[in-house]
């Protein structure tokens, strides 16, 4: 080969070495920003979901606190029908009487009344605050009509504590003043005590305080004071008895949610009077929660009154399967249920009942009934312990539906607040192994977060 051909040759050699490099080099820098596009993407991308699930979860929040101000404000409409049904009822009445056949109650009557049994007639109402109206600001007596005429213009207003309130609202402090000025007054010393205890009552079961131990001990210690002349009355009995509930207490509430009952009497009969039936409602309500409490408590002689009691009252239901106690409970618990019904609640004002059923299933062990009674209740709105129950009563079901329920309960359980679960009476209307297992799921939910009984 001549010289000349062995260049042309390497000269060839070399410029298809050179044009291999330079596509490598080229293949490289594709490559090269190939991976840059792929990791700017991938933040993009991490970023853009990070996004969205932020925006899903505001959105999903928004959506439950929507649906229980709707629920709240449904309740506050009902509530205000009820109240005007009964001042036409009260107008018809009060115009088919006849003026020497009328008898007016005395001010200091319609007082006792409506602070120990909850009745406040339109002609009462006018009759008290007329009192509180009177130029008399030094004696006990007009305080205690100043303290009664500021709680019923409250229930009118149909106003609510609210859970960020740093202090009473003016017309509860009002209330509050006043019957601690009448005091004064051994003789209206009970009564004005019920008066407080009222007011405080209103505070222990608000949003503010969600029967937090500090203000339901300072509606027991009221309560207490004014049994100092007897009892109460079944309005007062039935403050305590809620406050021993959700504190623990089994035994005192379940007692005194009985006496509540015994004075208030049934609410069976046809009497118009909407204060007679709230009062039984709520005495059939605490006193079916507070069975199933008791669950497992010995059958002593004092256990046996109250059973015998509650079963005169609730009758035996229509349960069939189950154990003893927890049938007596729903029993009283369907009791309720049918006078909330007969006052025209709204069904979200219903299932605050309804929903405590769950746990008379749970305590049988029955998941199957736990979760289908959450599942109907959750329909009608949204409730701290029925989204605990459901998803509680779905992990023990291997079903698609109770996988989806599962799912859903628990992210509401995250948007209730502890202090809503009511830990202290979680551990008691609980069998202790589902105690525990819901108190973890609270504790998932609520990470960082003390959920434990005070």
């Amino acid at each position: 080969m001549s010289d000349k051909a062995e260049d042309d040759l390497i000269a060839l050699v070399a410029s298809e070495q050179r044009g291999f490099r330079r596509i490598l080099f080229a293949g490289l820098a594709v490559l090269i920003v190939l991976v840059a596009m792929s990791a700017a993407l991938g933040v993009y991308y991490f970023n853009a979901s990070n996004a969205l699930s932020e925006t899903s979860d505001r959105l999903q929040r928004e959506a439950f606190d929507t649906r229980i101000r709707m629920d709240q404000q449904n309740n506050r409409v009902a509530a205000q029908e009820g109240a005007i049904r009964r001042a036409y009822e009260d107008f018809r009445v009060a115009n088919g009487a006849t003026g020497a056949g009328a008898q007016q109650v005395p001010a200091l009557e319609a007082v006792r009344a409506y602070v120990q049994r909850g009745r406040h007639a339109l002609a009462d109402e006018r009759l008290i605050e007329a009192a509180a109206e009177g130029p008399d600001g030094a004696s006990a007596t007009h305080w205690v009509f100043v303290g009664a005429a500021a709680l019923l213009a409250w229930e009118r207003g149909g106003e609510q504590i609210q859970r960020g309130a740093t202090a009473l609202p003016e017309r509860l402090l009002t209330a509050e003043q006043a019957f601690a000025k009448a005091l004064t007054d051994p003789a209206l010393a009970p009564l004005a005590h019920n008066g407080i205890a009222w007011v405080r009552f209103i505070n222990a079961s608000s949003q503010r305080s969600n029967f937090a131990q500090r203000d339901c001990e300072a509606v027991l210690q009221a309560v207490t004071a004014g049994a100092a002349g007897g009892r109460p009355g079944p309005q007062p009995l039935y403050w305590q008895a809620q406050c021993e509930r959700k504190l623990g207490r089994t035994r005192e509430a379940l007692r005194d949610y009985a006496l509540a009952l015994a004075e208030s009497g049934d609410g069976a009969g046809a009497s118009p009077d909407a204060s007679e039936m709230t009062l039984a409602m709520n005495a059939y309500h605490g006193m079916g929660t507070v069975l199933v409490a008791a669950f497992a408590a010995p059958d002593d002689a004092e256990m046996r009154a109250a059973i015998d009691l509650a079963t005169r009252a609730c009758g035996r239901g229509v349960e069939t399967t189950g154990t003893p106690r927890a049938r007596l409970a729903l029993a009283c618990l369907d009791q309720a249920i049918r006078l909330r019904q007969r006052l025209r609640q709204t069904d979200n004002s219903v299932s605050g009942t309804a929903e405590n059923k769950g746990f008379a299933y749970l305590r049988d062990g029955d998941f199957e009934r736990a979760f289908a009674n959450a599942t109907a209740v959750e329909r009608t709105g949204l409730f701290a312990w029925n989204e605990l129950v459901r998803a509680l009563s779905a992990a023990h079901i291997a079903t698609p539906a109770a996988f989806r329920a599962r799912r859903e309960a628990l992210r509401n359980v995250s948007f209730f607040r502890v202090s809503q679960f009511n830990v202290c009476e979680l551990g008691v209307l609980l069998d202790p192994a589902l105690f525990e297992e819901a108190r973890g799921l609270i504790a998932g939910q609520h990470k960082g977060e003390k959920v434990a009984c005070p």
